[in-house]
């Protein structure tokens, strides 16, 4: 073959045809498969870049699943921290249940009981017997009207009797029946109704006079001193004594005036009618003492009049820690008080104590009591006041017993401080420290015992809730800890750290014995619960931010691995229009060239004509 000699337009021609048939075969291998470069030969830097890429997006979908998977063990622990919330909510509820239910009997050791404090009551003492005050005073006089039962048989249809006093005015007509809506009367018992009815164009006596029956007669008293009731009849047939009015003029006699230190004052008078009907009156020691107490002063001044001891027979005014003024002739000259003031400003015991000092009284954490002593505004002068300022301690209970000593007996078991002025609380007869009383459980609450066993089931379903949160063998609620890896050599990754939340992990514990009883340790369980509950409530924003944290490399990932695999394509992959067109192209080309060689050959041959 080597002998073979090809002309240099056939060997043209078919150097030019073999090219095309390379390219043809190149462009319909890029057809076939979409790739440019299919092996390093055909472009060695292309090839392996576009290697190394898509082994990265190889290994980066690898890591995906890892990361799905830590999201899914991330939501197992959210949903066992919602559960927990709800949970702890529910021992919240029981605890507060608990607390708000009615107490057993439960005694608290640890009372403690001060120095004796003497009694500080102001009183005022006359110094005569009450009788002999009124055997000298000056009786008031009630004017007063007697209509006797014989005028009523004197009295014919018609006939009228009028009563007029302080403005009010009664006209009553003598008829067959009583009939009070026209004010007709017919006897004695009809013409007091006539009178205390107040119906028709009359008024009601009654409001300023006292109408009563005396021994079948009609009496009408008024019911003040200064005015005068006056009468009239119409009747013709009336002698002389069956109806009679103003018997005397009304006048004010010797009075007993009381002021209180509050501001309020009264006065009462004696009268010398045997039936009292009118305001702050009197005929008789127990009216006095009655009529003190139905008036203004009735809840700061208390009035007696004892029937034995060093004050017999003599009336006694007293009022707690405040003041007592007498005045009036009664009280100043027939039973002998003084118009000064009485007034107890200081209690014996209390006035040795220093000006401005304190006794203190704390309750567990709660805030601090504080007592001054001493006569400034808001200080503690008398036992009254001792008493008053104890009463306000909520949360111990403090008093002043029968024996005026001071009582501090715990209501709890939280520890008592006691605290103040050294020389005030060894006065007071107590010692400054720090009590810690011990609960008692004489009777237990039913209800609260329920509530206890009730919180202790909970406990146990918590502990079981945070023991079944795992995923896939990783519980973030039983201590474990989580690592996602975010790319593929290990160098970018993010570590959870699991929590211990199972309740003794919350700081929770059973109740045991008698607890729920005492209101201390259910408040105490409270300030556990709501600290466990805040925890929870923490660790959940903390897993919601690690949640949010693969959530974003997650999308990132999926974007880098199409960022990948999208320019190792660009590296490697043919373009289809393109190679279509190229292929179209060499197909005509190769057709061309085979013509052309058909030519060159035609040439050859021609030349062998010529020796034919």
């Amino acid at each position: 073959m080597s002998d073979i000699t090809l002309s240099s337009g056939i060997r043209q021609n078919l150097l030019a045809l073999q090219n095309t048939s390379n390219d043809l075969n190149t462009t319909q291998e890029q057809l076939a498969t979409g790739k440019k470069v299919n092996t390093a030969f055909d472009n060695p830097t292309s090839y392996f870049t576009s290697q190394s890429l898509t082994n990265r997006s190889n290994d980066l979908s690898a890591l995906l699943d890892q990361i799905g998977q830590a999201q899914q063990t991330l939501n197992a622990a959210n949903d066992g921290l919602t559960g927990l919330t709800s949970l702890l909510e529910q021992a919240l509820s029981t605890a507060q249940q608990a607390q708000q239910a009615t107490t057993g009997t439960v005694t608290y050791s640890g009372t403690q009981t001060g120095s004796a404090i003497v009694a500080d009551t102001t009183q005022a003492v006359s110094t005569t017997s009450f009788a002999s005050a009124v055997s000298a005073s000056t009786a008031s006089v009630q004017t007063k009207s007697t209509f006797d039962s014989a005028g009523i048989g004197q009295l014919t249809s018609g006939d009228t009797l009028t009563y007029s006093l302080a403005g009010t005015t009664v006209t009553a007509t003598f008829g067959a029946a009583t009939d009070t809506t026209t004010n007709t009367f017919s006897n004695v018992a009809g013409l007091i109704s006539v009178l205390q009815s107040g119906t028709g164009a009359s008024g009601n006596l009654s409001a300023v006079a006292s109408i009563t029956n005396v021994g079948g007669n009609v009496q009408v008293l008024g019911d003040d001193l200064t005015h005068n009731l006056t009468t009239s009849a119409t009747s013709t047939n009336l002698t002389a004594g069956n109806f009679t009015s103003n018997t005397s003029a009304a006048t004010l006699g010797d009075a007993l005036t009381i002021s209180d230190g509050e501001g309020h004052t009264s006065s009462f008078y004696y009268v010398a009618a045997n039936a009292v009907s009118a305001s702050d009156t009197f005929t008789s020691s127990a009216n006095l003492v009655s009529a003190i107490s139905g008036s203004n002063l009735g809840s700061t001044v208390t009035a007696t009049v004892p029937s034995s001891g060093a004050n017999n027979g003599k009336l006694v005014l007293s009022s707690p820690d405040g003041a007592i003024t007498v005045g009036g002739a009664f009280g100043n000259t027939d039973l002998g008080l003084s118009s000064t003031a009485y007034k107890n400003n200081y209690n014996s015991t209390l006035a040795g104590l220093a000006a401005d000092s304190t006794l203190t009284i704390q309750v567990g954490t709660d805030a601090v009591n504080t007592l001054t002593f001493g006569t400034g505004n808001g200080q503690i002068s008398t036992l009254a006041g001792l008493n008053s300022a104890l009463s306000a301690i909520g949360d111990i209970s403090a008093s002043v017993n029968s024996q005026g000593k001071i009582v501090l007996a715990p209501t709890s078991s939280n520890i008592v401080t006691i605290g103040g002025t050294a020389g005030t609380v060894s006065s007071l007869g107590f010692s400054s420290g720090v009590t810690t009383p011990t609960a008692t459980v004489v009777t237990p609450s039913s209800t609260r015992a329920t509530l206890q066993s009730n919180y202790n089931a909970l406990l146990t379903q918590i502990d079981q809730l945070a023991g079944d949160s795992s995923y896939n063998g990783v519980n973030l609620l039983a201590g474990n800890n989580l690592t996602v890896n975010f790319n593929e050599n290990g160098t970018s990754g993010l570590t959870i750290g699991g929590v211990n939340f199972s309740s003794s992990g919350l700081g929770l514990s059973a109740i045991s014995g008698n607890g729920f009883q005492d209101n201390t340790n259910i408040a105490s369980t409270e300030t556990a619960i709501n600290n466990a509950i805040t925890n929870v409530r923490a660790q959940t924003e903390t897993f919601g931010t690690n949640s949010s944290t693969i959530s974003t490399r997650q999308t990132f990932e999926t974007n880098l691995i199409n960022t990948l695999q999208t320019g190792a394509s660009n590296l490697v992959l043919a373009d289809q229009n393109q190679a279509s067109a190229n292929l179209l192209t060499e197909q005509t080309q190769q057709q061309l060239e085979i013509s052309a060689l058909s030519i060159a050959n035609q040439a050859d041959q021609s030349v062998l004509k010529l020796f034919g």
